[in-house]
């Protein structure tokens, strides 16, 4: 087969592949992932299940090519690089909050989806969501262990509990900006925001004069 035709062909199983990954995002997020069937996305995708499954094996593979596609974004690559978390904690913060806001707003039916079905979801999808952003848990908590040990967080602070308040205020005010027709405020003075309210309630008391 020449040369040109295999590239062609790699083009439109590329297309094909893209194709399905966005309409298995419209399907869960209109749906919800229980409901959601092969068929349904097969549909929605302009293509039958057979080609489905040539590129995925099964709904729990489309899953994680959803997933794999939500974090494969801008902001997202932005915090995939050292220099993402290097610097003072109040830039490092400044930084993940803005990008992570953007990468859930990015997404943000499916993002509403995924949270009101968590606890229905099969263990099977509820360990493709953890998997999913595991890394970036990850890094995010290697940072605040760092500011721990230098004392720019108190010894008492649980890192685990102080990581998930940031993220869902993140979260939370996605999810408000989203619906209102009027904002009293621009996301990134929302992060900024949560950004200061977080490091002052992390941070080393002052001793009182």
């Amino acid at each position: 087969m020449p040369l040109n035709a295999v590239t062609s062909t790699t083009k439109t199983e590329v297309g094909t592949r893209n194709k399905i990954i966005a309409a298995a995002l419209n399907v869960f997020a209109r749906d919800g992932i229980p409901r959601a069937t092969t068929r349904i996305i097969a549909e929605e995708a302009g293509v039958n299940e057979v080609t489905l499954f040539r590129h995925f094996t099964n709904k729990d593979g489309l899953l994680q090519a959803v997933f794999d596609n939500v974090m494969n974004t801008p902001a997202y690559e932005s915090l995939d690089t050292d220099k993402a978390w290097v610097g003072t904690l109040h830039d490092v913060l400044r930084n993940f909050g803005l990008s992570f806001y953007q990468m859930l707003e990015r997404d943000e039916a499916f993002i509403r989806t995924l949270i009101g079905e968590a606890r229905r979801l099969p263990e099977q999808h509820r360990k493709i969501v953890m998997e999913a952003i595991k890394p970036l848990r990850s890094r995010f908590l290697q940072v605040l262990e760092k500011a721990q040990e230098t004392g720019e967080v108190r010894k008492d602070v649980n890192l685990f509990a102080a990581m998930d308040m940031f993220t869902n205020m993140l979260m939370g005010g996605m999810l408000k900006n989203t619906v209102e027709f009027q904002r009293d405020y621009a996301p990134r003075q929302y992060v900024n925001t949560c950004v200061d309210i977080f490091m002052a309630g992390i941070a080393p008391q002052r001793p009182r004069r």
